[in-house]
């Protein structure tokens, strides 16, 4: 025989059963940075110079996210002079068999189906070459109703005077060669304010 819930045991399962609002990165100072986490349902843009070890930051939130619920990952880079090395990759714990890698430099011109799709939980957007003020509003709203996660890195420091007005957090990230630590500073959508660790983890 079923024991009647009462209405406080009912919120409680109901809360229980939706799906988590936050991606952790694993890492207990940079998930407090961002009050918990990367949000689903959202865009976030990240300054992050090539060559300083900065796109592992990302990369704790993909694994964490195969480790957490298995999801496909599309990861979209936009510099032909660069490319990713997913072996690499694999040995820091990412699932090469749940990512994909694409090259485009219009991501939106060139892959448009991809962003009608809810089929990649978690896209990046890697230094695309050209991305305008309506792509990146498209982007924020297909964000949203597809309950997926965007995340473009510029290949620089984020303004916080200017810059994506669509993204939810703005954060910018660089590397310290003489302190050999990396920072990183809220531009906006959270709490201004800055957190550093040593390389290469925390």
């Amino acid at each position: 025989m079923l024991t009647p819930k009462s209405p406080e045991q009912l919120k409680e399962m109901a809360l229980h059963a939706l799906p988590p609002s936050h991606l952790s990165s694993g890492h207990p100072l940079l998930d407090e940075f961002l009050d918990g986490g990367l949000r689903w349902g959202e865009l976030s843009e990240w300054g992050m110079p090539w060559g300083q070890s900065l796109r592992e930051v990302i990369l704790w939130f993909l694994i964490r996210a195969q480790q957490t619920e298995p999801c496909w990952i599309l990861w979209i880079y936009g510099q032909s002079d660069i490319s990713i090395n997913p072996l690499a990759w694999q040995a820091r714990g990412l699932d090469l068999n749940w990512i994909r890698f694409a090259r485009a430099q219009q991501p939106l011109h060139d892959l448009k189906p991809i962003f009608l799709s809810p089929f990649f939980r978690i896209i990046v957007i890697d230094a695309p070459q050209r991305l305008a003020d309506d792509d990146c509003a498209f982007l924020a709203r297909q964000a949203r109703r597809q309950q997926q996660m965007l995340i473009i890195l510029r290949p620089h420091a984020l303004s916080p005077n200017r810059g994506n007005v669509w993204a939810k957090m703005r954060v910018n990230c660089w590397h310290d060669l003489q302190q050999q630590r990396i920072f990183a500073k809220i531009v906006k959508g959270r709490r201004p304010r800055q957190i550093m660790w040593p390389i290469p983890t925390f």
